[in-house]
């Protein structure tokens, strides 16, 4: 750890001196983002490394490294930099997407499709339902909702709740890797976070439709005219879908007919749909779930070989990918909101331990499976920061107060999701049992290899 600690304050002094050649006046382009992404690299490995000793998950070291370093705080990564860094970002969404589609075996998980799917329409509905009576009661007392009607607090109320319905394959996934955990938890909680954040951006379309049919048309985003944009969000999700298909089945021919350098081949089809991805209004995580669940569902590729050909780039990519979401959190907003935002935390908690509890109980789930599921859906990150970002640009003048209120309690969940998840699988003694197969593939008192136990 002081290692990893020397390593960081060094790194961290020579970029502050570096910055400190540059005139007052001037500013970091073009090559900034080779700076930033090479910073954030090393400077995020080292505070997981310290995270690791510390008994820590790596996930959380790497926010909090991005947090310290980003625009709010030290300032060594720009407002600018972080901008140049989104294409980085969606490769890494696409990358993780991507391995959790290909560990997620319809075969294997059809006896489970009934408690994942109980599990989840509980746990959602519950959170759901206590959020929203939340935020109906506070909402009233917050600067940006004083002017509106009470059906138009009850509609913020209803845009808030659901985007706070969201969960986290991106942490789920990374937590997964780092730990090599395997087993019924892992297995359970990683397809539960799958499908839920699949209902919530549909329901979000719902949800939006509503809000603008309540606020008159000067509300809205600007050309947005109150039209809803469901009809541009379905395609939004098909058009990804469809596109995730085409990568999978572009995969899979060249696996099949060239075979070599796999896990570069990815990698640049990863590249490219990011690239396009903006113009054709295309979701990374969408086109990379879906091309992965066509490679070990449909093709005749295992996900497997395409975990193990690009598993050597992993972690790096979550380091840079979740220090990236830390240099994005908006420190000083969540403050201005803490209050609210922990009050949203804990009534989301609450909804999902409850929720969950009582669609395992149904459900007839293994008690010590299902009281731990809960924990690895109180993690956010990916897809509710996109609708909290949506949020704020589709409705004025309100959206920006909402998206502050929505990104302080993703902060909070952020932060403590993820070691509350590794608690869990610790509790649930799985992690360590990955082997070369499928994170999946392993029951729950499969064997522990010595350098697995040592590594974790």
């Amino acid at each position: 750890m002081i290692r990893a600690a020397l390593v960081l304050a060094l790194v961290a002094g020579i970029s502050f001196a570096a910055r400190s050649f540059l005139p007052a006046d001037a500013t970091i382009t073009g090559s900034g983002a080779a700076l930033a992404f090479g910073f954030l690299l090393i400077a995020a490995m080292q505070t997981g490394h310290i995270f690791h000793d510390l008994r820590l998950p790596h996930l959380t070291g790497f926010i909090l490294c991005g947090a310290l370093f980003g625009p709010e705080v030290l300032r060594l990564i720009t407002p600018s930099m972080l901008g140049d860094l989104t294409l980085v970002k969606k490769v890494a969404v696409g990358l993780i997407a991507l391995n959790a589609g290909c560990e997620l075996n319809f075969a294997r998980l059809r006896p489970k499709i009934r408690s994942i799917g109980l599990v989840s329409i509980f746990a959602l509905l519950t959170e759901f339902v206590l959020l929203f009576g939340l935020f109906s009661f506070v909402l009233g007392r917050i600067e940006f909702t004083a002017e509106m009607t009470s059906a138009q607090r009850l509609a913020v109320a209803l845009i808030c709740a659901t985007v706070l319905c969201a969960l986290s394959p991106a942490v789920v996934m990374g937590i997964l890797k780092e730990t090599r955990a395997a087993g019924p938890l892992s297995e359970m909680c990683l397809s539960i976070v799958v499908l839920a954040d699949l209902a919530v951006v549909v329901a979000f379309s719902f949800t939006e439709s509503v809000a603008r049919a309540v606020f008159p048309p000067d509300a809205a985003a600007g050309g947005a005219g109150g039209h809803s944009i469901f009809g541009a969000l379905a395609v939004h999700i098909f058009g990804s879908i469809a596109t995730g298909i085409a990568v999978g089945l572009v995969s899979a021919l060249y696996i099949r007919r060239v075979g070599q350098r796999i896990g570069l081949f990815v990698f640049a089809v990863l590249f490219v749909v990011a690239e396009i991805g903006g113009a054709l209004h295309l979701d990374p995580l969408l086109v990379g779930l879906s091309a992965g669940l066509f490679l070990e569902n449909i093709s005749p590729v295992s996900g497997h070989e395409v975990i193990h050909e690009t598993e050597v780039a992993a972690m790096p990519t979550f380091a840079v990918f979740f220090a990236v979401v830390g240099a994005e959190v908006h420190l000083h907003a969540f403050f201005s909101v803490a209050p609210y935002a922990a009050m949203a935390a804990l009534a989301r908690a609450a909804g999902i331990y409850a929720g969950a509890r009582f669609g395992a109980r149904v459900a007839k789930v293994d008690p010590e499976v299902a009281a731990r599921v809960p924990f690895g859906m109180f993690p956010q990150a990916g897809v509710a920061i996109g609708l909290a970002n949506l949020v704020a640009s589709s409705f004025k003048p309100w959206g920006a107060g909402a998206a502050t209120l929505i990104l302080g309690t993703i902060v909070i969940n952020e932060m403590l999701g993820p070691v509350l998840f590794r608690m869990a699988l610790s509790r649930a003694g799985e992690i360590g049992k990955k082997r070369e197969g499928s994170l999946l593939d392993l029951p729950s008192h499969a064997p522990t290899p010595e350098a697995d136990v040592e590594a974790t």
